[in-house]
């Protein structure tokens, strides 16, 4: 079991490899993980990969569990809890509408993924989905845990609890639930487009499922992702102050992490707040990461959205003392923002829209190596 191979640099992946011999990201290597950029022979990659999910298949790792069922599925921290479903979603309801993502993808990430699904023949690292809060599905997951779990163990600050459901009554009554529900991507919009495209390619079988854990909405924790301008600044700071004040309300002190409407800029050791006031727009034109950068981002800096090397997107898990410490190295700056609400992040997706990249970020996340399902031919 690990963290998503996406959620991690090369260097967390090496270390967890090195340390734990059984992880899932022995199975999940591609190119990026390859020492010194060195070229990769993609073919002995998959090899290895193979080889990995056989030896952990060997030692007895996972438990074989041919019934249909569903699971209950709790990740806890000091700070938070959540608890969701486990099982298949239908691929097609990813292309019918039934299923919405709020982010853009990359081809290549998207084709390298179908390879590596394709050619392993397992399936491990869950896409996470959101659902509009029900209370019928809410007393079912209830009930659930109040049995005995199949499995609950703690990696390091996370905790993690799985309940295997298998009563027909209650499983038929989700799958009725969300079956009236549209479900939100939170985490995998790669992996979901990677297992449409394999899909559509092998002539849209009937009963295919993409593996992804379900999620009510107000269980998860949203962050916000801050920017940070890598320093030297090109402007001084008076002078930054001054155009900032000709636009909004600007006031020294630091904003609450309660406070909407409402940028934090860190810059020359001093903290600022800026209120931007209601945006007249809707949809991704009303979120304050796109206000930042249409607003000041752009037209003070220059700059373009997140890939700009110029610009640092640094979510709202890194503690603000690194972010501060980070400004403080090169005499950058750093805007802080509240994460979008859920119903603006459900509006951007209904809409058919995309946010900035760097927008969201979800946590705790979903690990690894938990679920895993083995194509039939590969059993």
């Amino acid at each position: 079991m690990s963290p998503m191979h996406d959620a991690l640099s090369r260097e967390e992946r090496a270390a967890i490899m090195a340390e734990r011999p059984y992880s899932w990201l022995h199975v999940a290597r591609t190119p990026d993980d390859a020492e010194d950029d060195r070229e990769v022979d993609a073919r002995a990659l998959d090899e290895a990969n193979a080889a990995a999910l056989h030896r952990l298949l060997d030692a007895g790792v996972f438990e074989d569990d041919a019934e249909p069922a569903i699971y209950v599925y709790r990740l806890r921290t000091a700070e938070h809890e959540q608890t969701g479903i486990v099982g298949d979603v239908p691929t097609e309801a990813f292309v019918d509408g039934r299923v919405l993502g709020h982010e853009g993808v990359q081809p290549e990430r998207v084709d390298a993924l179908e390879f590596h699904l394709q050619r392993l023949g397992a399936r491990s690292t869950l896409v996470a989905l959101a659902f509009r809060a029900d209370d019928e599905i809410r007393k079912l997951i209830d009930e659930a845990t109040e049995e005995t779990p199949i499995r609950s163990f703690r990696t390091g600050d996370l905790e993690q609890t799985v309940w295997r459901l298998d009563d027909p009554d209650a499983v038929a009554r989700i799958v009725e639930h969300l079956d009236r529900e549209t479900l939100y991507i939170t985490d995998g919009h790669h992996r979901a487009a990677a297992s449409v495209d394999l899909w559509q390619r092998s002539g849209r079988p009937a009963g295919g499922g993409v593996p992804s854990v379900l999620f009510p909405h107000g269980e998860l924790r949203m962050l916000a992702f801050h920017r940070r301008i890598v320093g030297p600044l090109s402007i001084g700071v008076e002078e930054l102050l001054t155009r900032l004040r000709e636009r909004f309300e600007v006031d020294e002190g630091r904003p609450s992490r309660e406070e909407r409407g409402v940028f934090g800029l860190y810059v020359d050791g001093r903290w600022f707040r800026i209120r931007i006031g209601e945006a007249d727009a809707r949809g991704v034109d009303a979120l304050d990461v796109t206000r930042l950068h249409h607003e000041i981002l752009e037209p003070l800096f220059g700059l373009g959205e997140v890939g700009d090397p110029r610009l640092e997107a640094v979510s709202d898990a890194v503690p603000l003392e690194e972010l501060t410490r980070r400004v403080d190295e090169d005499r950058g700056a750093a805007f802080t923002l509240m994460p979008p609400t859920f119903e603006q992040f459900f509006a951007v997706a209904d809409r058919g829209e995309q946010m900035p990249a760097k927008a969201t970020y979800f946590d705790p996340k979903p690990q690894s190596g938990l679920f895993v399902r083995i194509a039939d031919d590969e059993a």
